[in-house]
């Protein structure tokens, strides 16, 4: 069995006890068996992309030349993008067969990405969320895999910091998470608006690039920055956030945005939603799409959810969870990994078992995971 924790990058879990963090280089002949992909960083805080096998090993283990953050596959599986964490200026396209590197995909000056990528449903082009800086405002970058990843369009995200970017049923629309804060280069980190935040989720039509439509909280609710999307098997959209407001509020960290455009927060109970610390930092939908998973690591908790009634399942505990995946072969079971050295596999109901490695627990991995 393998493992997997938090801390660092973009990070992946394992199916069938398997984990595994996305990497570069080194890689040695593919197993039949899947692999995760994500990032990490050791003991000196430099970066790495790995990926893992069932047995544990790094059969990949490639520098990065900044922390990374999340992981797209596209949809023939062989090929694997690594992005650069807000403000990231890089993302690594590797071909995931042999463990190379095919492309170095670079933002135009005065953008940056800001963490998330998900590929078209033909696997032509790859849309990455991103910011101009100096403009103020988020983008939607457009690249054309086939050509070597030349960027050909960009298109307006409708607001602030888009954050995560999912593929919508029917692979004809998009859906961007606007996180609705204002950062610079200059000051990483840095968030430079909270007592304006614009937060909303924007539908793009990826025929014209052009905003099918947009979606805000109520204006009570303004510092919830939506950051992390999941999608349903009846096509609600099922979205996380982080809050900047006062400590002592007690405010949704979840809601689903149903097919016919109305919008459900969620309860759940106020001590469990105390134990999120107002900080949500992967999300997950299960193998049948039915549920979803979403985990804090401020509060080393993971929650669930019900797509279809909104029901809150239960939480599961972690010290510094945050990377949350399906198990590809057991509809309503996750692996999710700490960033102390330890992967759990888990129902919203029980642990089921705690996995670890030598390997991993020598590395602090971070929020996002891809199975390949």
């Amino acid at each position: 069995m393998s493992l997997i924790t938090r801390r660092a990058a973009g990070i992946g879990l394992a199916a069938a006890g398997l984990l595994a963090g996305l990497g570069l280089a080194g890689r040695r002949a593919r197993a039949a068996s899947p692999l995760w992909f994500g990032t990490r960083l050791d003991g000196g805080q430099a970066a790495y992309a790995t990926a893992f096998d069932a047995d544990g090993q790094a059969v990949i283990d490639l520098p990065l030349p900044a922390r990374g953050h999340g992981i797209a596959i596209a949809p023939n599986k062989r090929l694997g993008l690594v992005m650069g964490r807000r403000p990231g200026l890089y993302a690594l396209a590797v071909d995931l067969p042999s463990g190379k590197v095919i492309a170095n995909i670079a933002p135009p000056e005065g953008r940056h990405f800001c963490g998330h990528a998900v590929f078209s449903g033909d696997g032509r082009l790859l849309l990455a969320t991103e910011t101009d800086w100096e403009g103020e405002r988020g983008l939607i970058g457009v690249y054309d895999a086939a050509a070597g990843f030349a960027r050909i369009a960009e298109w307006d995200s409708g607001g602030l910091d888009p954050h995560d970017v999912r593929l919508l049923p029917g692979g004809t629309r998009i859906i961007v998470a606007n996180g609705g804060i204002l950062t610079h280069p200059d000051a990483p980190g840095a968030k430079l608006n909270l007592a304006e935040m614009d937060s909303s989720l924007a539908i793009i039509d990826l025929g014209t690039g052009a905003i099918e439509k947009q979606i805000r909280l109520a204006p009570g609710l303004f510092q919830l920055s939506l950051r992390h999307l999941v999608i349903g098997a009846e096509g609600s959209v099922g979205f996380v956030m982080q809050y900047e407001g006062p400590a002592t509020d007690a405010v949704p960290l979840a809601g689903l945005l149903r097919p016919d455009g109305t919008v459900e927060l969620l309860d759940m109970p106020r001590e469990r939603l105390s134990d999120l610390r107002h900080y949500c930092g992967s999300a997950s939908t299960d193998a049948s799409g039915a549920i979803f998973g979403m985990t804090s690591p401020r509060g080393g908790q993971a929650a669930f959810f019900r797509f279809a009634d909104g029901a809150y399942l239960g939480s599961r505990p972690l010290s510094d969870v945050c990377p949350i995946a399906a198990d590809p072969a057991a509809p309503g079971r996750f692996y999710m990994a700490g960033g102390h050295g330890g992967i759990d596999r888990v129902t919203p109901g029980a642990t089921e078992a705690s996995l670890s490695t030598p390997l991993a627990r020598g590395a602090l991995w971070d929020n996002h995971m891809a199975l390949v």
